[in-house]
């Protein structure tokens, strides 16, 4: 898959210990194949752990806290699956403020699978063109990329690969 408008960009993924191993392992592998710069944004400092199908998995390192990212440092966002990881993330202020900061700008968002209910903390959240259940295809809405549920070919990063493009485009523009 050719992900070209993702190559030497700063993607934030943002997790907290419970996070989908499995997607993880597959946006890492994404990211690297496009020559991204993938950064694990996470609550926990030092180690984050997933959580793999019935139990705890792998402990991953977090490159920086929720408590000091800012948007501004990454060309976008990533939240993976994983309902553990988004009941936390939710009530998480630092989160929102990322994820808003993120979607304020309209910069680039990919919300996977149970991520997708943190657009409910936001006003005009609701409002957004998102993916409903048991949708296998992506819906981008301006930048914002979400899906039911994780694609086993990782349609949804094609679709964040081109969110960055239009992003591309409108700074030409300007």
């Amino acid at each position: 898959m050719k992900l070209s408008n993702l190559s030497g960009k700063t993607i934030a993924v943002m997790v907290a210990s419970g996070f989908d191993e499995a997607t993880f392992i597959a946006i890492q592998r994404a990211m690297m194949d496009a020559g991204a710069k993938l950064k694990v944004v996470s609550r926990e400092a030092g180690l984050t752990n997933a959580w793999n199908g019935a139990g705890w998995g792998m402990s991953y390192p977090a490159d920086s806290t929720l408590s000091n990212a800012l948007a501004i440092d990454y060309d976008a966002l990533i939240v993976p699956t994983g309902q553990r990881h988004i009941d936390v993330l939710k009530n998480e202020p630092h989160a929102k403020r990322v994820l808003g900061a993120f979607l304020r700008v309209d910069a680039p968002v990919l919300l996977q699978g149970d991520a997708v209910q943190l657009l409910s903390l936001f006003d005009g959240g609701e409002a957004r063109d998102i993916a409903g259940d048991g949708v296998q295809t992506p819906v981008i809405d301006r930048n914002l990329v979400t899906i039911s549920s994780p694609s086993e070919d990782l349609t949804e990063i094609v679709a964040l690969d081109q969110a960055m493009s239009a992003v591309a485009s409108e700074d030409c523009a300007a």
